[in-house]
Formats: structure tokens, C-alpha cells, sequence
């Protein structure tokens, strides 16, 4: 079965009159309108998208739990390498606050201390942190970065309800 093609129109469509004057008005001030909708919207953004410059780099840090040789919590990977001198350091036995490392991780006890494996003085993979752990308890290890104050690492290990 064969189908027909549609002819083609014999003249083309014209418009017999133009559009009123209120339907035009109210098309330019609608671009107008949105014009200017979309200058202001790139005056707030645009500047506050660009602004890198005065914010600190984060670094996430993840850590490793190895039991060889005393509890290590080695750092396993880091998003952005920085110097000691921006972390500290807070380990928490059942909840309560067992010992602290000051901004530069240094000064470390025998319930917490920190080891700059490479001694290159930055927080990289393959550093530690050396903990006293005692059976049936809840520990857990919490770094800071100092100049951003935000935490950026967290690992709880032993007894606890979540783990």
C-alpha cells in the first residue's frame, strides 16, 4: 500500500494584520524584565563564585587501625598534604577526654602521642598516632584542623554501641 504525500501549499501562511499594541508592550517589558532579573542575579553570584582566594585548604584525613606493635592509628590517605603545625589532637576513652595534642601534634604522652614517619613535618600517609588502649573500652581519636576549626578525621575503635 502505497501512502500520498501531502502537497505543498499554494501560497504561504500570511498574517492578515499585526499584533495589537498591548501584546507588544507587554513582551518588551517581559524581556525587560528579564533581563535585568539576570544582571542582578550575576552581580550577587558571579563575584561570590570567584572568591577562592581567602579560604583555607581542608584536609580530610583517613585513618588505619593496626594492633602490631602496640594500637597505631596510621594516616592511610590525606586529601591535601599541609604542615603539623594546623592539626591537633583529642583521644577519648568512654567518652571522656583521656589525653590531648596541641596545634603541631607535639608534646605527646603515653596515652597519645603522635610520629612524623618521614620527619618532614607534614601530616601525610604513613604518620601515626600512638594510643594506650585498655580491653573493654570505648576509644575513640578525633583531629582538628585548627585554622579552619573544623574536625577532619574521627575513628572509634574497641567496646562501643556502634561499633
Amino acid at each position: 500500500m502505497r501512502i500520498a504525500r501531502p502537497r505543498e501549499p499554494e501560497a504561504s501562511f500570511r498574517r492578515k494584520r499585526s499584533p495589537p499594541p498591548q501584546a507588544t508592550r507587554l513582551l518588551t517589558a517581559s524581556l525587560g524584565a528579564g533581563v535585568l532579573f539576570l544582571v542582578l542575579l550575576a552581580v550577587v553570584f558571579i563575584p561570590r563564585g570567584l572568591d577562592f582566594g581567602n579560604q583555607p585548604p581542608v584536609a580530610i584525613v583517613d585513618l588505619g587501625l593496626t594492633t602490631t606493635a602496640g594500637t597505631r592509628l596510621e594516616v592511610v590517605s590525606v586529601t591535601i598534604v599541609l604542615e603539623v603545625g594546623r592539626f591537633r589532637a583529642d583521644f577519648y576513652r568512654n567518652g571522656t577526654l583521656h589525653a590531648s595534642l596541641p596545634a603541631g601534634l607535639g608534646g605527646g604522652g603515653p596515652a597519645l602521642a603522635f610520629d612524623d614517619a618521614d620527619g618532614d613535618g607534614r601530616l601525610d600517609p604513613g604518620d601515626s598516632f600512638l594510643v594506650d588502649t585498655v580491653p573493654a573500652a570505648c576509644h575513640r581519636l578525633e583531629i582538628f584542623q585548627v585554622d579552619v576549626g573544623a574536625r577532619v578525621a574521627f575513628e572509634e575503635w574497641g567496646a562501643c554501641a556502634g561499633a
